[in-house]
């Protein structure tokens, strides 16, 4: 009786704990010697982003009409994992549903820019409060690495490495609030926003091209420049006229 219950305890021992056979190589250190860990992320995730990728830079345009079986087809996949990633869009209102299994990036009307503006001035104005709470020099350093390559990118006249570094000093800051729920916000935001805030750069720099620089980059100099003072109120006031130019110009446009 003994015998058999060393046996059973033996047999639920993780095998991590069990000896290895004298000879024998580990198999597991081996094999992670051989090979590099996969990303866990899934196809469907990586479709997920692209998308977000393309409406955050305004490569799809407010309006347009997606069908699976074409996304399937330009991504060299399956309709299914297409399918999942547009259910997550739909869901954050990204992208809108349509007759016979299609969707559509939602059309630009007044009444949604001023919904979207008045919100990402609440949310966004909230994540950089927090994040000037929290300034340090290497949040600093980053934020200028970012708007120097954001005007660079503006006096190149490319929008889309303009309009991604113009993403990554906001999130940059954003970061800096500690709070992942406004970022997933936020995130949500920029997505539904993306298609048509594409319109106002490129309206803004065929009109301003001279002074491009000067005209938006300043915006993100006053933000920094207040974070340096750790002035709460005018990170804020800052962010707020970063924000509110591209929707004015829309306003217009609408």
């Amino acid at each position: 009786m003994p015998s058999q219950r060393r046996a059973a305890a033996s047999a639920a021992a993780p095998a991590a704990a069990r000896p290895t056979p004298r000879g024998q190589p580990d198999r597991v250190s081996a094999m992670r010697r051989a090979v590099a860990p996969v990303a866990r992320d899934t196809v469907q995730d990586r479709i997920y982003a692209e998308l977000g990728d393309a409406l955050i830079c305004g490569r799809l345009q407010p309006g347009q009409p997606l069908t699976i079986r074409d996304l399937a087809a330009a991504f060299d996949t399956s309709v299914m994992p297409v399918r999942e990633a547009l259910r997550r869009l739909i869901a954050e209102k990204a992208l809108e549903g349509q007759p016979q299994r299609s969707v559509r990036v939602p059309a630009m009307t007044p009444e949604r820019l001023a919904d979207l503006r008045r919100t990402r001035l609440l949310v966004e104005g909230q994540a950089a409060e927090l994040a000037a709470a929290h300034v340090d020099a290497a949040l600093l350093a980053r934020l200028a690495a970012a708007d120097a390559d954001y005007i660079a990118a503006a006096e190149a006249g490319d929008a889309d490495a303009e309009l991604l570094c113009n993403q990554r000093f906001h999130f940059t800051l954003y970061e800096a609030s500690g709070s992942p729920t406004l970022l997933a916000i936020i995130r949500s935001l920029w997505l539904q926003s993306g298609p048509y805030l594409r319109h106002a750069v490129e309206r803004h720099s065929a009109q301003t091209r001279a002074r491009q620089p000067a005209a938006r980059g300043s915006f993100h100099s006053r933000i920094v420049a207040a974070l340096r003072k750790r002035d709460i109120a005018a990170v804020r006031r800052a962010l707020e006229a970063d924000l509110g130019w591209a929707f004015d110009l829309l306003d217009r446009r609408a």
